[in-house]
């Protein structure tokens, strides 16, 4: 195999590609964690922890030296300690099943990841000046294409609503260096 200047283009092509897929997808991954954590905290472990303590509350007391005004509240309260338990039941199902925080965690984990091969990329000029390294920069193009298929391989499916966060993301700056935009890099 020739390690020439014509083949050292081409090894550039395919890092600049493995930089445009894991910015990407780390942005994709970062904002689907960001929102997993969210739904967990706010829409499944709040509400069960608030329902559980008001539960735990109407069951400690007597209702009956509580409440004086009669059958008719203390029934009201036993009824709404039991709707609450059913309402806390109900979330804490949903929490195991719809694993929310797994998600989250697993997506944060595809972001860091890719975020590491990303800056190893992002330095592929600095490590790779020119086309004199070319042996050894085809190696540690192959090193990366293993590392970004064993990533892609081992992280949660990309939700489309992600995605769709990519663009908004990359406009407001959030993989820009200013020492880049000074070097128009």
């Amino acid at each position: 195999m020739a390690y020439d200047e014509q083949h050292f283009e081409r090894v550039i092509k395919e890092v600049q590609r493995h930089l445009e897929d894991t910015e990407v997808s780390k942005l994709a991954h970062w904002h689907a964690a960001a929102v997993y954590h969210k739904r967990h905290k706010f829409y499944v472990g709040l509400p069960a922890s608030c329902l559980s303590i008001i539960v735990t509350w109407l069951l400690s007391i007597r209702l009956d030296t509580a409440l004086l005004s009669g059958q008719g509240l203390a029934l009201f309260a036993t009824q709404a300690s039991i709707t609450l338990s059913l309402i806390v039941s109900i979330l804490t199902g949903l929490g195991t099943f719809l694993n929310f925080n797994d998600l989250a965690t697993r997506h944060r984990t595809a972001a860091e990841n890719l975020h590491a091969l990303w800056r190893d990329c992002k330095n592929w000029e600095t490590d790779f000046p020119d086309h004199s390294f070319c042996e050894k920069a085809v190696q540690a193009v192959q090193q990366c294409r293993k590392r970004l298929n064993d990533i892609n391989r081992d992280s949660p499916q990309i939700p489309k609503w992600a995605w769709k966060s990519v663009r908004v993301q990359q406009e407001e700056g959030s993989t820009s260096y200013k020492v880049d935009e000074a070097t128009g890099n």
